[in-house]
């Protein structure tokens, strides 16, 4: 093992043992969220609001405007089949077994017969798209979640997610790709593509709260909770409040997790 990894593998353990002090396990999903570095999340935020006021999102606009539907949703299944690998890793980790051998179908299916992941003929044939993640594999193991951390560019998480994107940096293609002008044009394109699928939901997001930092904070914590708990909140909360379609819509904003991948810019 060389000195990067040790040092890496070192961090880790370090985060670790700070996320297990700081909370003895998950959270129930409604609980509140712990969130003592507010004042630098929000400068954080403000930042990452304006990055994508004034480069993301026009990217993103530009990008939709001209690519065919088709295409677009070719590049989205693309990098959606890559991050399977990912999932089918923390589904094992977190004894999901049937669920990853479903993973590993879906995967051998879509690289083959769906060109590369290009075409997702997995959900055609009835294998699901499923998300999993180290941060919420150790939210299984029982460690605490730790402090809500508004990451600059990744967006919201938490210690414990934060460390899990660390782990993540191991499990997805930026670390196997050499050729650093590929590797910069694929996370470019993938942030962009990501970005576009969520312009519908821009309007939704400035009328949702009158401050949408605590609004994207609270719902980025829940639904983390709920996925590592494999709890269905989405559904109780549409059973109470009647708004399914919005968090539908705001479910894709969990997805800039996946931005591990700026790792990553990993996710939007």
């Amino acid at each position: 093992m060389n000195s990067n990894s040790r040092q890496a593998l070192n961090v880790i353990f370090l985060m670790l043992l700070c996320t297990l002090t700081s909370a003895c396990a998950t959270r129930s999903v409604q609980d509140p969220v712990y969130d003592p570095l507010e004042k630098i999340n929000r400068g954080i935020y403000a930042f990452n609001t304006k990055l994508d006021d004034y480069v993301i999102r026009p990217t993103a606009v530009g990008y939709k405007a001209v690519t065919p539907d088709i295409v677009e949703t070719g590049v989205t299944n693309f990098f959606n089949n890559l991050d399977d690998i990912n999932v089918i890793i923390n589904g094992i980790l977190q004894g999901k077994i049937k669920q990853a051998g479903s993973d590993i179908g879906r995967f051998i299916v879509n690289s083959t017969v769906g060109l590369l992941g290009i075409f997702d003929i997995g959900s055609r044939i009835g294998l699901e798209k499923h998300y999993e993640t180290f941060g919420q594999t150790f939210g299984t193991w029982g460690f605490g979640e730790g402090p809500f951390i508004m990451l600059p560019l990744y967006g919201p998480s938490n210690l414990r997610a934060t460390v899990g994107r660390v782990a993540g940096t191991y499990t997805t293609y930026p670390r196997y790709v050499n050729d650093s002008q590929t590797l910069l044009g694929a996370q470019a394109l993938e942030i962009v593509a990501f970005r576009a699928l969520l312009l519908g939901s821009d309007e939704l997001l400035s009328e949702a709260s009158l401050d949408p930092y605590i609004f994207i904070r609270d719902f980025w914590s829940r639904r983390h909770r709920q996925q590592t708990i494999d709890d269905d909140f989405a559904a109780r909360s549409s059973d109470v409040n009647g708004n399914q379609d919005e968090l539908d819509e705001l479910d894709e904003l969990d997805e800039l997790d996946e931005l591990d991948e700026l790792d990553e810019l990993d996710s939007l």
